[in-house]
């Protein structure tokens, strides 16, 4: 069902997201993590049961957006900054009405290197919209029961909350 050009975007959004961490200033060990976390999220948003899993609330067939990366932006976003340190990496979000996509979009700034980091523009890309990060404004990680960003945590076996309590008590 996947058309071979939007595999080919995918391959290359992925390949252009890892570049952007090239010009953070992220340690080696820092940079092995996000490298490891953004091809792992990149390589899991392909598999239905993972559509199917982190978005089982939304019912039905809802969980098929036709691109592996749409949805996740939020989702991925907090996760990744959970495992890489809330300190370092600022959940951002362009309000649906700011811009021409008309939803809202979850995104990282890198508060080290004020670069902005976004692990799904690509779900924006396909469709020939410009993303414009200098709208977006800091978003409250705000984790309820039942969160899709849990569920997509749990999955990949990552404790979002014990993560967040090591990192508020200052262990790694």
């Amino acid at each position: 069902m996947y058309e071979k050009n939007k595999k080919q975007f995918y391959e290359s959004a992925t390949n252009n997201i890892l570049s952007k961490l090239d010009g953070m200033g992220l340690s080696k060990s820092d940079k092995n993590q996000a490298v490891y976390y953004v091809k792992l999220f990149r390589e899991i948003f392909k598999y239905e049961e993972m559509r199917k899993w982190t978005f089982a609330a939304l019912g039905g067939d809802l969980w098929d957006f036709g691109y592996d990366s749409v949805g996740f932006c939020r989702v991925a976003s907090i996760a990744f900054s959970s495992v890489m340190g809330v300190k370092d990496w600022q959940l951002m979000c362009i309000d649906e009405d700011k811009w021409d996509a008309k939803s809202a979009h979850h995104y990282l700034k890198h508060i080290p290197s004020g670069k902005f980091f976004d692990i799904t523009y690509d779900q924006f890309a396909i469709e020939g919209f410009e993303i414009p990060y200098h709208l977006g404004h800091p978003a409250i990680l705000n984790l309820g029961p039942g969160d899709e960003t849990l569920r997509f945590a749990d999955a990949l076996n990552i404790d979002i909350l014990e993560e967040l309590k090591k990192q508020s008590s200052g262990r790694k």
